[in-house]
């Protein structure tokens, strides 16, 4: 099988390439809205506002005409980067798109051109590591492969947006690293300025490579000699580039990334998460809540694969750094370039989970606030999948990459058959009544296939009353006109004609399964996913 592949490598790749371009192409427009769909966008303006206001007042009329937006220094979250936003409404603005419709679906598009470029570098980095092409189509398929990811891929514009930047940070940050010169240095510090400018916490990628570098540094003697310079120009453009890219900072960078930084662990969020059950508070979760949901929202293969390269990593490091104690030396850390890669994708993986446990940060909605660590989770499943290959299988391929391909496309077939739900995925460690202990549609994207349902339903325009805290209103913007033009969402229940449900309260007030539903009204439709009702909608069938 893998010499049938490697002689039509290039076949492979090419159809896996453009299969998920294909498929993204048709699919972008199967999903709905979430609430950072909206912030997203009004944060691209007020940065777009302040360039204008700075470098072009005169036409500053031409943003007020499109959007309301504040000054960016009394703006709630200035402390957000704009690295992808920006240049959407700067696109927006210079194409003139003004239907609500178009311009959401104009944004999720572009999400997932980045995403699709991310996997490809997800593709190199993998291939690079193990020298095989069919290993970096099995890694870009563990990406794409991951029920949730692949589904916010096309709408979440922050943290799908920051993980797959900082996919492609890190293929920059190993060839800065295996091949340091002028050229590496100002790639990589280009694309760690965009990290940081979509979300600050991807500073420390860079702080991980420079301490790296100077370990080189102390390790080789002619490493010192001839890659001081490319380490110092790097130090430079870095901060001149990160100042560039996020207008936020032009009135005082120092003071106002410093600002941004402090905001990172403490960002003004009341809401509360459903967790285990219970409603805790976004500001105060556990220290395992994180680690929780990646270990019920993961598929259990890469899982699997993922303890065993984890336990393996964690043990050669442990006797290295013994090994460095006794002879104090720097020298045995690492052996070779390879065992490098593995220690940055470890140290990537693990040192955010513990700045955010060490911190107590606000955290919600799940673990989405660290997907950009996931890369490096899969990294270390496809390590474990590659000590399964040699130590316990004997290099015996064909029955490992056999298994391997079927699980895999098990998942593929998950996300087929519940298309466009896959962010509800669950694995087994989360039992099959989810719905009582976590958040599902925690954003209330199924809101939108629920309205289309509704506007196939009638021929007059009707009135739909939200029964949880998403945005219904938002929802119907990414409606087709005709659509829209049926639905009218109110906020007065005695005057709606349908209701709709799914199962969210940042308040904290209402379990999923403890919303009552006034006597005058009866199901009508369902959205599910492995048999758990994720979306109702609800029809008045009689007037008192």
């Amino acid at each position: 099988m893998l010499l049938f592949i490697n002689k039509n490598r290039n076949l492979f790749i090419y159809f896996f390439f453009i299969s998920l371009f294909i498929i993204g192409i048709f699919i972008f427009s199967d999903y709905g809205l979430s609430v950072d769909d909206d912030n997203s966008r009004v944060n691209g303006f007020v940065s777009l506002k302040h360039i204008f206001e700075i470098f072009f007042s005169q036409y500053t009329f031409k943003i007020d005409d499109i959007i309301d937006v504040p000054n960016i220094n009394i703006y709630g979250e200035r402390y957000n980067g704009s690295a992808f936003d920006l240049p959407m409404a700067f696109l927006e603005l210079v194409f003139k798109i003004t239907d609500s419709r178009q311009i959401y679906l104009f944004r999720h598009f572009f999400n997932f051109l980045l995403f699709f470029t991310s996997v490809f570098i997800f593709y190199k980095i993998v291939k690079n590591r193990y020298n095989s092409y069919f290993t970096g189509i099995i890694g870009a398929a563990f990406l794409v492969a991951s029920p949730r990811i692949f589904a916010e891929s096309f709408y979440n514009t922050k943290d799908i947006c920051l993980m797959s930047l900082f996919i492609i940070n890190l293929f920059t940050a190993i060839n800065f690293i295996e091949k340091p010169n002028i050229k590496t240095a100002i790639i990589f510090a280009i694309i760690s300025s965009l990290t940081i400018d979509v979300r600050i916490l991807g500073i420390f990628l860079p702080v991980l490579i420079f301490l790296i570098y100077i370990i080189n540094i102390l390790r080789n003697n002619d490493f010192k000699k001839n890659k001081i310079l490319p380490l110092l120009f790097f130090l430079i453009t870095l901060p001149f580039l990160i100042i560039l890219f996020w207008p936020y900072l032009w009135g005082d960078p120092i003071g106002n990334f410093i600002e941004a930084f402090t905001h990172l662990s403490k960002h003004t969020f009341y809401g509360y998460n459903f967790y285990f059950a219970e409603y805790i508070s976004a500001r105060n979760v556990p220290w395992h809540y994180p680690i929780v949901w990646i270990f019920i929202t993961t598929p259990i293969f890469y899982l699997v694969l993922f303890v065993i390269g984890f336990v393996f990593i964690v043990y050669r490091l442990v006797k290295r750094l013994i090994k460095i104690e006794e002879n104090n030396s720097y020298k045995d850390l690492w052996r070779g370039k390879k065992e490098l890669q593995d220690l940055i994708f470890f140290l990537t993986f693990l040192i955010p989970i513990f700045i955010i446990i060490i911190s107590n940060s606000t955290l919600y909605d799940g673990w989405r606030h660290l997907y950009f660590i996931y890369p490096s989770f899969l990294m270390i499943s496809i390590y474990g999948l590659n000590l399964i290959k040699i130590v316990i299988l004997k290099k015996k391929d064909l029955l490992i990459n056999f298994l391997t391909c079927f699980l895999v496309l098990q998942i593929f077939i998950w996300m087929y058959l519940n298309h466009p739900f896959q962010y509800v995925y669950f694995n087994l460690l989360a039992e099959k009544n989810f719905n009582k202990n976590f958040e599902m549609d925690y954003w209330g994207i199924s809101n939108k296939i629920a309205l289309e349902y509704i506007a196939k339903k009638t021929n007059k325009k009707v009135y739909v009353y939200n029964l949880n805290t998403s945005d219904l209103a938002l929802s119907n913007k990414i409606l087709k006109k005709k659509n829209r033009d049926l639905i009218s969402v109110t906020y007065d229940l005695s005057e709606a004609n349908y209701i709709i449900n799914s199962f969210r309260d940042w308040n904290g007030a209402t379990k999923p399964q403890d919303y009552l539903i006034p006597s005058n009204f009866e199901i009508l439709y369902e959205i599910k996913v492995d048999g758990v009702t994720i979306n109702s909608i609800y029809k008045k069938n009689k007037i008192f």
